[in-house]
């Protein structure tokens, strides 16, 4: 269940009531690592024109799995 394309935003796929919490995770999980490997691209010279949001997506895991800080 890929999270591009449908959710602009990690907050926003939280948000999404058709998700179960597992559901979110996993997503997230892949998200994360979507933005690991585009930080580390940037990092080499590769600009993509894409903002990493990996400490968005790193808020939202955690907010999932340990509640709202």
């Amino acid at each position: 269940m890929p999270y591009y394309g449908k959710y602009k935003t990690p907050s926003e796929l939280v948000s999404d009531e058709n998700l179960s919490k597992d559901e979110k995770i996993e997503m997230l999980e892949h998200w994360r690592e979507d933005e690991k490997a585009l930080k580390r691209a940037t990092e080499e010279g590769m600009h993509g024109g894409v903002r990493p949001e990996l400490k968005l997506v790193q808020k939202a895991l955690e907010e999932l799995r340990n509640g709202p800080s």
